[in-house]
């Protein structure tokens, strides 16, 4: 795979330090415009401008530059389908997850549907251990907390049931093959722990997300000075002992757990509780606006779009010209037509774990290209392309945010393309009266004609271990209706880019050339 440094002009690193530079505007103390001195910290009235360096970077994603490209199949449409035409397109700056969510990852999201977080809190609040050493000759000696897995999640405003939230292993099983072993291990043995997480439908990876969001967002509010919050969150969920002075954790100003004058000791089961109480208010349009505008809270994880996904696996930054031609396209997320590592010592082996041909997924047992990866392999296991993201081609297909209809590159803008519903391409037009039922089947008592294509059918790019070469081209396109799953697909998260202050951390070639870490 090329060093994409090597495409690198020093003209076109300087249009991006200057435009860096500029984009980097000078912190002043009064406005601009009214003249009115900005609030500080301490000041009782005035306007604040806070601080958008605060925005931390969204774990485990690499930022993804955006700009112009190409979207649509540079590969022969075998298919004859034409459902993906070539087209110039705009797509924004983003951030995408570096590999696609494994096992371990999903595990830890069940998990945390009926534990609470281990937030980072003040030393005068503890949260009572049943291993500690003074429970152990206590009189009345306090129980571990044991979650209730047969009843639903502990979420407020979407509470689940421990089926829906885990992922299908019947999608292992067949009356023709002996995958069964894969039903009881894939997803809950630890041998599997790097492996992307499969038997996921769409609307589970859309809960996920969600959660991730929540997640990571009350874990950056907890490592805030409580003073730092805006004060609706500390008249909610923060109350200063009147004797000690030490700030203590609250709902609705009431002080939860007990105090023995010296530490506030909260059971387990209050701390979930309370935790879920700032979930719900954080979301909450009004609130959420305050954290926003303090720069302490990410926007959400999500789906990428099906132009962002394609648009970072084709990664073709490593093959632009100085004047904006590109040299070629890439049929796949690296370069050349092949399949094949055509460089350096790995020259000759496959770049991504894929159906090499009719019954023969990983090769001659013995051979240097033998892998042993007949199903999906851990994550990062391969080259990763000129974005640095893993395994966009092959292991597992990806699900996309879009709604599939055949022609949406007729419908689309050229800035961030996206088809959010039927808009433009009514279901009607595919045989179906309704599709707002779980397994699909509409009202249709005249039986009439009723394809695949309806509301509820989304997308899903990539290519899988189960798959040929053909579907690893990023353009290709297929669909699946939001609530089935499969063995051949997973997903990772994106999000958006704040601002361009980020555009040094573009796979680490700015960092390199100017010193930055």
């Amino acid at each position: 795979m090329k060093n994409t440094a090597g495409y690198l002009k020093v003209g076109a690193l300087s249009v991006i330090l200057l435009f860096s530079i500029s984009a980097c505007s000078k912190k002043t103390s009064q406005s601009t415009t009214t003249g009115a001195t900005y609030a500080t910290k301490k000041s009782n009235l005035g306007f604040k401008p806070y601080d958008d360096q605060a925005l931390p970077n969204p774990p485990g994603m690499v930022f993804v530059q955006g700009g112009r490209t190409i979207l649509g199949s540079y590969e022969q449409d075998l298919y004859g389908s034409r459902d993906n035409v070539e087209r110039t397109v705009t797509v924004n700056s983003f951030w995408m997850d570096e590999t696609e969510v494994t096992n371990k990852d999903w595990r830890e999201y069940v998990h945390y549907q009926y534990n609470p977080q281990d937030l980072p809190l003040p030393k005068n609040i503890e949260i009572e251990d049943p291993n500690s050493k003074d429970n152990e000759n206590a009189a009345d000696p306090i129980l571990p907390f044991i979650p209730d897995l047969q009843g639903p999640t502990h979420s407020k405003s979407n509470p689940k049931m421990m089926v829906d939230i885990i992922p299908n292993d019947a999608v292992w099983t067949s009356n023709f093959s002996f995958n069964d072993v894969y039903a009881e291990n894939y997803y809950s043995n630890p041998g599997f722990n790097d492996y992307p997480v499969v038997g996921v439908t769409w609307r589970q990876v859309v809960d996920y997300s969600k959660w991730r969001t929540d997640f990571v967002n009350l874990k950056q509010i907890f490592e805030m000075d409580f003073e730092e919050l805006p004060l609706t969150f500390q008249e909610e969920f923060i109350v200063v002992n009147e004797t000690s002075g030490d700030y203590e954790l609250g709902i609705g100003g009431q002080v939860i757990g007990d105090n023995n004058g010296d530490k506030q000791l909260i059971s387990v089961e209050d701390f979930d509780d309370f935790q879920q109480e700032v979930v719900e208010f954080m979301n909450e349009e009004v609130n959420k606006r305050q954290f926003i505008e303090r720069g302490i809270y990410l926007p959400q994880f999500r789906l990428p779009n099906e132009a962002e996904w394609e648009y970072a696996a084709k990664a073709t930054i490593g093959t632009v010209y100085l004047d904006e031609n590109e040299e070629y396209g890439r049929i796949y997320p690296w370069d050349g037509r092949s399949t094949r590592n055509p460089f350096g010592k790995k020259r000759g082996e496959h770049l991504a774990n894929f159906k090499r041909g009719r019954g023969d997924y990983a090769g001659i047992a013995g051979n240097v290209n033998n892998d042993a990866s007949v199903i999906p392999e851990p994550v990062g296991e391969r080259e990763p392309n000129d974005f640095n993201l893993f395994n966009m081609a092959g292991n597992v297909s990806e699900w996309v945010f879009d709604t599939y209809r055949p022609l949406s590159y007729g419908d689309f803008d050229d800035l961030n393309p996206v088809r959010k519903d039927g808009t433009g391409d009514s279901e009607k037009d595919y045989g179906w009266e309704s599709s707002q039922v779980r397994d699909s089947v509409s009202f249709n008592p005249q039986l009439e004609y009723r394809s695949l294509v309806n509301d509820r059918s989304k997308v899903y790019k990539g290519g899988s271990w189960k798959d040929v070469a053909y579907w690893m081209a990023p353009g290709t396109r297929r669909f699946l209706d939001m609530d089935r799953a499969t063995s051949t697909i997973g997903f990772r998260c994106a999000m958006i880019s704040i601002g361009s202050r980020q555009l040094d951390q573009s796979n680490g070639i700015i960092s390199r050339v100017f010193g930055r870490k």
